[in-house]
Parts: structure tokens; C-alpha cells; sequence
């Protein structure tokens, strides 16, 4: 009996294993790449930081802002001010020049829905 157990959760164990599919790589500047984690990284969690300190700070006028149509003034400013430097330093891959970076679609999970209410 003991047998079949360890046999079926080796099995499931073999069989649940995520596989990783191929990806291409790029070949980046090793001096870059360098640079980017001492530099850049420490940086753009600096930036980052002072981005979401600003954004509290200000959320009482982006409130104000959000009153007429389209609300989005919250959107907008946290992409501005926090989303877009911590997506550079947190999930930009090492060696990676693009900025503003987007990450690819199949990585993208929407937070927030656009309000599609029209105007009265």
C-alpha cells in the first residue's frame, strides 16, 4: 500500500512540474548590464519611493481633479508617478534600455477597469 502511495505522488509530483518554454534572449552590453544594478535599480527604487510619497501628497487634488468626466486622474497619476519607475526597477529584466518598460501581454494583468460611462 505504501508502495502506490509514493507512486502516485511521484507521479503527481512528475506530472504538475511547470515547463518552461522557450524564450529568446537577447544579447546585452555587460557593461549595461553593470551599470544597471548599481546604478539604475537603486535609483529607480529611489524615484520610486519619492513617486508614491508625492502621489498620497497630492491625492487630495487628484481627487478634485476626478470629479469631472473622464475619473480617471488617479489612473493616470499613479501610472505617472509609481506604476511606470516601479515597473522599471522591479520588473524590467536586467540589461533591458527600454523606458518607459511594458512588460509583454501574456505578463500584463489589468488592476483597474476604464470607465466606460458616457457623459451626462
Amino acid at each position: 500500500m505504501k508502495k502506490r502511495i509514493s507512486f502516485f505522488i511521484l507521479l503527481s509530483v512528475v506530472f504538475s512540474c511547470p515547463v518552461a518554454n522557450a524564450q529568446p534572449v537577447e544579447a546585452s552590453d555587460p557593461g549595461f548590464v553593470l551599470l544597471d544594478v548599481l546604478l539604475y535599480r537603486p535609483l529607480g527604487f529611489a524615484v520610486t519611493v519619492i513617486g508614491t510619497g508625492v502621489f498620497i501628497g497630492i491625492s487630495p487634488l487628484t481627487a478634485f481633479a476626478s470629479i469631472p468626466y473622464p475619473h480617471d486622474a488617479f489612473i493616470k497619476t499613479g501610472n505617472i508617478l509609481v506604476l511606470a519607475p516601479g515597473a522599471y526597477t522591479f520588473i524590467r529584466p536586467v540589461g533591458d534600455r527600454s523606458f518607459p518598460y511594458v512588460p509583454p501581454s501574456y505578463k500584463r494583468k489589468r488592476i483597474v477597469s476604464d470607465n466606460d460611462v458616457p457623459p451626462k
